[in-house]
């Protein structure tokens, strides 16, 4: 039997999962294709999550994804051999529920 897709996703990270699950939750037959064992299997580093991204896609993301701490403050510096410039973002949320930036271990997320 022939097996028929809109689209195929390769890789099970955020990036993929979100895209498959946008295209799926619009009605398209997709398949997520994945390397790893299991999302995440292959992964072996931390990340800032954006939950403004995030809650576009899925709500409720807080209730169940593995967060590990909110962020009160990021800062961004790109730096050359003679100069640099940095920026520093503070979030008015100082509380778990409405943060805006997560960390997060990649590995247990992805799953």
């Amino acid at each position: 039997m022939k097996e028929k897709y809109d689209c195929i996703v390769v890789g099970a990270g955020p990036g993929g999962t979100a895209a498959a699950y946008t295209l799926a939750s619009n009605g398209l037959n997709v398949i997520q294709l994945e390397r790893g064992e299991y999302p995440g299997s292959k992964n072996v580093q931390g990340a800032v999550l954006y939950a403004n991204s995030l809650e576009k896609i899925i709500p409720d993301f807080r209730m169940d994804a593995p967060l590990e701490r909110f962020l009160a403050e990021q800062r961004v510096w790109i730096i050359d051999k003679d100069a640099y410039v940095g920026t520093t973002h503070r979030t008015a949320a100082l509380n778990w529920d409405n943060a805006d930036r997560y960390t997060i271990l990649r590995a247990p997320f992805d799953r």
